[in-house]
Parts: structure tokens; sequence; C-alpha cells
């Protein structure tokens, strides 16, 4: 290669790690790069550093106009493709399906997405696709009381949907959608389909186990006493609208089901409409019209819906709608988490569930949990989750996922792609004499079979002959005098025992056969670290030093720590690095 095309070379690698980093390149990264294209320059490596040194800072002095304009002509920005929610080519075959296909993801937003209630998303989305029908979001957030929405939830669902690639063509709040309720509601009281009942709740509990009709079944004026439910007439629990069925049916559960209800917003305000109303819709009547509506034909339901689902096609036949196909599956369950929102409020407000660093969603992210964030933040790929489902399916029998398969799928996502770095947990410091050199560039590949990631630049510093190192702690204190360990990379060790003192001596640069190969790093080449380690509902919180090429990351970037496993950096800075581990 040419000393112009080496240098053109240097200049366009600069240009991109100084887009990558806000305009500062960094000379190591940089460095990395270089050799990794053109690996015959690993043996000029002090040549090279000056003019390195020389393009990053003439990089670093030019506007960002300038190196924009400056990479645009020698090469475009390569950026990663968006997620996709998976190759619906290869979805099985559905048991019965419509000639249009609509499906809908309809989550209540009292909590951000969870593995569980992921399942639905990922089906809807793949089938629409698959038959090149619509996906349609709705957030059913009509129970301001037992189940209250909270507000931030609608776009936490939202960013979890984009993140996972799953595209909505169209979104619906049934919050917006009461009056819509209210106009069905009138429509079953003009056909004699529903009437309004005023029964206490254990009163109608008695008439429905007994099979019998409570006394409102056969009022004639349901209709104007509707009216006085949507003015405020009645308090809460004063009056419900109830279906017209048989209360004979064998399944209690749809013996005249309740279809809208009162609830005083007075003392349970709606997080979007305040108390402007107090008459809501139950789910199986606001999902019945919406889905009949909004031309919905393809349902996936989990198999504890399906007493809901003869509910909503009794509703949809009353009202001369046709009811969708459904599609019902066991439950979804990952081994060692909570998949209850309501348990993982309960947790999440627990005195003893604290986390050790500011939240960024209330909690609901912890790496503690098994909610969409919490797996993102901890180092997943939306990938894995979507094949997760996929692999899954629609089967009916309750599944219960190992955490080591989902690491199995993320792990072939992350592994070709995440950069090595040391990672020295619990460091204890050793001096080590005889040392040949003054100063040694040591040179790691950032990645051992991705040749295209460059290499990590290590300057070793020595002072006649000695040096101090930094090693895991557990490394060292099972050894006994005499023994020979290698130094990763680097050079081979003798370790020597003083009471508490450890110390070693210079042996070899070849490696040694049999000895122990270790990771190591320098205090100059170190910098303050944590580690959370998140298993099940435990969190360790692991003190350590990173290696200082990890300052050429990003924040979000999936790294591997040598010897450690993958983590996700979740906060970068010149004196401290944060990770959250994600699985080995």
């Amino acid at each position: 290669m040419a000393p112009e095309t080496v240098d053109e070379l240097i200049f366009y690698e600069a240009l991109k790690n100084a887009a990558e980093h806000g305009g500062k390149a960094s000379p190591q990264a940089v460095m990395g790069k270089v050799i990794a294209r053109n690996p015959l320059l690993k043996g000029d490596v002090r040549a090279l550093m000056p003019r390195i040194f020389a393009t990053v800072a003439r990089v670093n002095g030019m506007s960002s106009g300038e190196q924009e304009k400056e990479l645009a002509r020698l090469s475009s920005l390569s950026e990663e493709p968006r997620p996709t929610a998976g190759d619906e080519r290869g979805l099985p075959d559905l048991p019965e399906r419509p000639e249009v296909v609509v499906t809908r993801f309809a989550p209540n937003p009292d909590g951000p997405l969870h593995v569980g209630n992921l399942r639905a998303a990922v089906l809807s989305h793949a089938y629409a696709r698959k038959f090149g029908g619509k996906f349609i979001l709705r957030f059913e957030d009509t129970d301001p009381k037992v189940k209250p929405p909270i507000l931030k939830a609608y776009e936490w669902i939202k960013r979890d949907l984009d993140w996972l690639g799953i595209r909505f063509d169209e979104v619906y709040y049934q919050s917006d959608r009461l009056e819509i309720y209210y106009e069905y509601a009138r429509k079953l009281l003009n056909r004699s389909a529903a009437y309004v009942c005023e029964c206490g709740q254990d009163e109608f509990k008695r008439y429905r186990a007994e099979g019998v009709s409570c006394p409102h079944r056969a009022r004639k004026d349901s209709q104007s006493a509707f009216e006085r439910m949507v003015s405020g007439h009645f308090e809460e629990g004063g009056a419900v609208l109830r279906l017209v069925s048989s209360m004979t049916d064998p399944n209690p559960s749809l013996r005249d089901p309740p279809l809208l209800r009162i609830i005083d917003t007075e003392k349970h305000p709606h997080p979007r409409l305040g108390s402007k109303y107090i008459l809501f819709p139950l789910y199986n009547f606001s999902a019945a019209v919406d889905d009949a509506l909004m031309g919905v034909t393809l349902i996936f339901r989990g198999k504890e819906h399906l007493a809901n689902s003869h509910v909503q096609a009794m509703i949809q036949t009353r009202l001369g709608f046709s009811p969708p196909f459904s599609i019902q599956y066991g439950r979804l369950k990952l081994e060692g988490y909570i998949l209850s929102k309501s348990k993982i409020r309960s947790t999440l407000g627990s005195t003893s569930f604290t986390s050790p660093w500011p939240t960024l969603d209330d909690g609901w992210d912890d790496p503690r949990l098994a909610t969409v964030m919490a797996l993102k933040r901890r180092g997943f790929d939306p990938r894995a989750l979507i094949s997760l489902i996929l692999e899954v399916g629609f089967k009916p029998s309750e599944a219960t996922i190992s955490w080591d398969n989902l690491a199995v799928l993320n792990r072939r996502l992350v592994e070709p792609k995440a950069r090595r770095f040391f990672w020295v947990f619990d460091p204890i410091a050793i001096d080590v004499e005889g040392i040949p050199f003054e100063s040694k560039t040591v040179l790691l590949p950032v990645h051992p079979s991705n040749a295209g990631l460059g290499s990590r630049i290590l300057e070793v510093k020595a002072h006649k002959g000695k040096a101090e190192f930094l090693v895991q702690r557990k490394d060292v204190v099972s050894a006994t005098s005499g023994s020979i360990m290698r130094f990763m990379g680097l050079f081979n060790i003798e370790l020597s025992f003083e009471g508490d003192r450890v110390s070693a001596r210079f042996v070899s640069e070849e490696p040694v056969a049999k000895a122990p190969i270790i990771h190591w790093l320098q205090p100059q080449l170190a910098i303050p670290s944590t580690l959370y380690f998140a298993k099940g509902m435990d969190l360790a919180v692991m003190k350590g030093v990173a290696e200082a090429n990890i300052l050429d990351s990003k924040v979000g970037d999936v790294v591997q720590l040598v010897r450690l496993g993958y983590a996700r950096i979740d906060f970068l800075a010149k004196d401290e690095v944060r990770l959250v581990f994600a699985h080995d």
C-alpha cells in the first residue's frame, strides 16, 4: 500500500471515528481500524503513530460540517439496518384464516411491555405482514380504577414496539372513543339485547349462581335508565348495563355479562380524561365494538380469554357483525422472573427493592425484571426476543422459557459484533520485576474472528525493569509461590508470596505450556468501573476497572468482557464506566 494511500486510509478512519464520537476521534481507535484494514502495518506501529496523531488532530480541528463533507467524499457512513420483526415467510400456517387479514395488539397501558404480553404483539404483526394485511395498535385504557393507565406507558409501549421493529399501521386510544361505545350500547338497548341492572354485586352473583334472571331484566325503562347512567345520576356501583344472554348457560361467566359500569372519576381520575366521564365500558364490550368497527379479522389471545371471546362474539352478533377468527395460545413464562404487571408494580414499590443507579423509566427498566425495556438495558438484541416468540408460536400448551435459551438466541446475534475488552474485578496490584523493556505497544484483537473490528492498543510501561499490574484477586490468591502464569497477549510471570503481599518476576514472552492465562491492566490503562449483575430478582454490584480503550465505545454498545461475558455500556465517562451484565 503506497504511503499516500495509508494516509488516506488514516484520514477516512479518523473521520468515521469522529462521526461516531461527537466530532472527536481517538488515535488508539483509529490505529486499531487501520491495522485491521492493512495487517502489514502491524510491524511498523511506532512509525505509524505520529501520522495517526497528526491526522486525528487535523480531523478534530475541523468543523462538523467539514468532517461530514470529507467523509462523504471518501465514502458514505454505513448504518446498521433497523431491526425487523423477523422473516414472516417461515411462519407456520394458521388452522384457518380470513381472506383479508387485519390484526391488532391491544395492551392496557398500565405498564410497559414484558416477555409474556409480547406474544400477542409479535404474532399479530408477523401474520399481518405475512398475508399483506393491516396491523393495529389499540390502547385499551378504560379502567381508571382497577388497572389505571400510566400516562408514560403509552409512549413506553410505542418505544418498545419501535425497538422491536414492530410497526403499526393505525393507532387508537379507547379513552377517545367513549361516545362511540355509548352509541352501540344504545343500539343493543333498542334491540332489547341489553338492560340496566341495579342489583348489588352480591345480589347478582346469587342470581347468576342460581341461574335465574334478576328483576331488572324485564324492566321497560332501560333506555332512559342508561341515559341517567351517562349523565351521572347513579353513583359508582349503582347500575350496570348487561347483555341479555342465557342465565342457564353452562358457563356462569356467560350469564348476562356486564358491558358498561360507573366509576367515580373524582376519586379515580383517568390520566387522559380526568373526571370528564364516569361511564366506562368493560373490556369485552369495548373490544367487541372496536374489533368490529376497525375490521379486525384475526385475533391472537391467551387461553385465559376463551370465555371473553365467547362474550365478545355474542355482542358482535347482536350488533349485526361477524366475529373474527380467534386463535388461543397457552401462557408464556420466563424462568425465574415475574411477568405480572401488578406484581412488578408492587415489587417496584417495595422498600427492599431499590435500584443502585438512577432509573430511566420509573424502575421498569431495572435489569432484574423481564420487561422489554429492562432486557434492552441488559444488552439484548430485539431479534432475540422476536425469535423467542416465533419459536414458541401459538401452541395451546403453557410454555416456560429458560433464561439460558434466551441467552443462546441473543449470543448468536451479539457475538459477531461485540468488541472485547479487559475488565478486572476486585483488582489487586502486583509488582513485576525483570521486565526487559521500558515501553511496549501491545496489539490485541478487538474480536478474535472479526478482523474488521480492528485492534486494541495497550501501551505497557516499565521503569528500570519494574511495573505495576492490576489483576483479579481470585486469579492469584489460590496460587502458590513459583506458579507460572501468562498475562494475556503480553508475557509470562512467576508469582511470589510474602504474607499478604503478592509480587512476580518476568519469565519469558513466548507462551508456556499449561500456564494459566489471565487478563490484566496497568493503572494508566484502567478506569474505575461498576458492573451490575442481575440473576432473577437478585442483583450484585461488582466493582472493578475497565480497559481504557472502552472509551472508544458508546452508551448502548454491547461488549464482551474477557473471561466474563457480555454486557451493555450503561454510562460512559473518562473517569467512570458502568455496565449491565447480559449473560455469559
